[in-house]
């Protein structure tokens, strides 16, 4: 593991946030240090030295890979933590790796999951109840 990606960890512990989040900013952490390395073959090694377009090039790789725009928006959020935490904050703020530069805005927040509808509720429950007919729903 290289310096850069120690450090990175290191900040995205002391940003916060629930054990969850802290564990989702470490992985993201490895991943985008991994990439720098393997991809850009971008050889810094301190957070200090990062710059405007090696966030760039990772996000538009990642948009190749097939990640929904919404799950690089929470990267991004992320990224701009750690940023922050570093004291690079005119890099967070920077126009260069907003959301709308990125490609990333427009992005629906409306979840993928759907209630079943009451049809189906009553036709499970029928069921439910055929097959045991002590059951109670709730």
């Amino acid at each position: 593991m290289g310096i850069l990606a120690q450090e990175m960890m290191k900040l995205a512990k002391q940003v916060g946030g629930s054990h969850k989040t802290v564990h989702d900013r470490i992985a993201l952490t490895q991943r985008f240090c991994e990439r720098l390395v393997m991809a850009q073959n971008v050889q810094i090694r301190r957070v200090e030295h990062l710059k405007a377009r090696y966030i760039e090039g990772y996000i538009r790789e990642r948009l190749a890979q097939g990640i929904s725009k919404r799950s690089l928006q929470n990267e991004m959020a992320a990224i701009r933590c750690m940023l922050k935490q570093a004291g690079r904050d005119k890099l967070a703020a920077s126009e260069r790796i907003s959301n709308r530069s990125l490609g990333l805005s427009g992005a629906s927040r409306n979840g993928t999951k759907l209630a079943i509808t009451p049809e189906h509720y009553h036709c499970v429950l029928e069921t439910a109840h055929v097959k045991d007919p002590g059951l109670a729903a709730a």
